[in-house]
């Protein structure tokens, strides 16, 4: 679930960082990271496995919707360029998606199974950073409290364990992104106060019925992020949301964990010889896509 740096560049940084590991101090390890990730991550690759899983339920209905999102992509930054591919799994059904997105040239193409879109973008500077992954999530880091609790190993490479505790409103963003992504599947109305955005978290017990875990993998020699791994969990009835409705409950988990890895070896990211269509393709996305948080699939 990426938290991209146009949003947290409004937020007034607060962080109270406390180190428990005696060779290395949280915020110090936190700002070598940043500085690394955007100074010498020029170009690398990542991988990713997203599971979700809803729960509905009332007095006479119990539903799910379970689906699980793998994705492998690239970036180069000095090239300015970066490439996605996505593939998700519908557990219910069995049915596969795949998506595929490239930035090139300045220029973004989508390919939705075997349909190929071109983009006309207004600012491809934005667009390219969509597909730098390392930015948004040093940035999500950032803007959280971290704590050192250990070190592991990650293909062969020693790595800070840290974890982190962000501040309210990227909690807030997630949490609320994860409940309207439930309720695109979900056999129950949208509560008109969520249509209307008309709700407030402090007028709510949703952060008493959720968790959010953060856990980062921070390479000892480089400082590089070698892994992300984000865990929620959100469960809300008309009595948490502390609304007028009829008796339901939604239970959602969300579990995510992203590699990355190859940086600084040569990403000579290409468009494939296809036919390629100039038509803007926005319509009709399948919404599963929208399950996992990402604006894009």
């Amino acid at each position: 679930m990426k938290i991209r740096p146009k949003t947290v560049t409004l937020i007034i940084l607060l962080l109270v960082s406390t180190a428990l590991a005696a060779d290395v101090n949280a915020d110090l390890k936190k700002q070598m990271m940043i500085n690394a990730s955007s100074d010498a991550a020029t170009t690398y690759d990542y991988s990713r496995l997203a599971e979700s899983n809803i729960l509905y339920s009332n007095a006479t209905l119990q539903d799910r919707f379970d689906a699980t999102k793998e994705t492998i992509g690239k970036v180069n930054l000095t090239a300015q360029s970066g490439w996605w591919s996505h593939k998700l799994t519908d557990a219910s059904d069995g049915q596969v998606l795949t998506w595929q997105g490239y930035f090139i040239n300045g220029t973004e193409y989508w390919k939705e199974g075997e349909n190929w879109t071109q983009f006309n973008l207004t600012d491809p500077q934005d667009v390219m950073a969509d597909y730098n992954e390392i930015e948004s999530q040093a940035e999500l880091l950032n803007y959280s409290e971290l704590t050192v609790t250990g070190s592991e190993k990650i293909d062969g490479e020693e790595c800070y364990i840290v974890t982190a505790r962000p501040i309210s409103l990227i909690i807030e963003a997630i949490l609320g992104t994860q409940i309207y992504a439930s309720y695109l599947s979900s056999p129950f109305p949208l509560p008109d106060e969520f249509e209307n955005m008309d709700y407030d978290f402090e007028n709510t017990t949703i952060l008493d019925n959720s968790n959010v875990t953060i856990t980062a993998w921070i390479s000892k020699n480089t400082s590089l992020l070698r892994r992300m791994q984000i865990v929620s969990r959100v469960s809300i009835n008309p009595s948490i949301l502390n609304i007028t409705e009829n008796d339901f409950a939604i239970q959602s988990s969300m579990n995510e964990t992203t590699d990355y890895a190859d940086f600084g070896l040569p990403a000579k990211i290409e468009l494939p010889v296809e036919k390629i269509d100039t038509e803007y393709r926005l319509q009709g996305t399948d919404w599963r896509w929208a399950v996992f948080g990402l604006m894009e699939p």
